[in-house]
């Protein structure tokens, strides 16, 4: 009978003394109360991004307009989370635009596009840009609001033209050691205009002697805008070159306008007429050859590729 009890005893004797010692049993019940509150409850949280962040950004006069979002970050859960942020790419982003574009990140009682001295800044290509203070710890059941803008300077826009990126943000929560939750966003994009090439060049004869390139204008310019049209050689010289309005166009070759012998490769580059004179890539090559016999019969030939 006196062996049965010992156990029973022995644990009320444990009981006490953890009850007796004051802290050390308010900390053990404290870990105790987090560890039951992460395992029995559910960890959550989300994130929703909303605004303007999705833009063309276009060379011209001054510096490009600021692209601003909101980035609502809630946790959904029964535990206190500490948070920290990530900003992925996509397949196909242009990492030196991303390098270009400026990121601010702040916290306030209204966002918009411009940013305090405090905001937390950096550029569109940090993988891990850090939260604002106040989007760092988060209650169960609290959200906070992170104001997003991202701009361009007006230098790099020229340089950038016809690049893109597509992003999304991501959160992670985390209580503790061992719990963790992740939320991604949407994705977005972002652009540098970039007037598109001249399509389908072709080349034909044109009796009695010269060839005609033709192609068409460029799938992005202005309803009716009016362009420069170059035909360049591998060197950049200008072979010929015509402004026009019209969404087919054609020049013909002949006599000396190419200066020399030989296959020559020729491709259609094409300017915008504004303040900014957007250059288009280059449309793909047409291959001529030039001939002379004796001093005055000059002959153009089309040479397949």
């Amino acid at each position: 009978m006196i062996r049965r009890l010992l156990g029973p005893i022995a644990a009320l004797v444990t009981l006490a003394v953890l009850g007796g010692a004051g802290g050390a049993a308010a900390v053990w019940m404290a870990s105790a109360s987090v560890a039951a509150s992460v395992s029995s409850t559910t960890v959550a949280t989300t994130v929703q991004l909303t605004g303007g962040l999705a833009t063309t950004y276009r060379a011209g006069s001054g510096t490009p307009p600021v692209a601003a979002g909101e980035l609502t970050i809630a946790n959904t859960g029964g535990a206190p989370l500490s948070y920290t942020l990530a900003t992925q790419l996509g397949a196909g982003s242009s990492t030196a635009l991303a390098d270009k574009i400026a990121l601010r990140l702040w916290t306030g009682s209204a966002c918009g596009t411009t940013a305090p001295s405090t905001a937390e800044s950096t550029t569109l290509a940090n993988a891990a840009p850090a939260l604002p203070a106040a989007a760092r710890t988060l209650a169960s059941g609290a959200s906070v609001v992170v104001c997003v803008a991202t701009e361009i300077d007006a230098q790099s826009v020229s340089s950038m033209a016809g690049q893109t990126v597509a992003a999304t943000f991501g959160v992670t929560g985390v209580v503790g050691t061992s719990w963790t939750v992740t939320a991604t966003t949407a994705a977005f994009t972002q652009s540098v205009y970039g007037l598109a090439a001249a399509g389908a060049p072709t080349c034909v004869q044109a009796p009695p002697h010269g060839v005609q390139l033709s192609w068409t204008a460029p799938t992005n310019r202005g309803a009716g805008a009016t362009l420069q049209y170059r035909v360049v050689d591998k060197a950049n010289v200008v072979v010929k070159e015509l402004t026009s309005s019209a969404a087919t166009l054609s020049v013909v070759l002949g006599g000396v306008d190419i200066a020399a012998d030989g296959v020559h490769e020729l491709r259609i580059v094409a300017t915008e007429m504004t303040a900014a004179g957007t250059v288009s890539s280059d449309s793909s090559t047409l291959m001529v050859r030039r001939t002379a016999v004796g001093n005055s019969n000059i002959k153009y030939e089309c040479v397949m590729p």
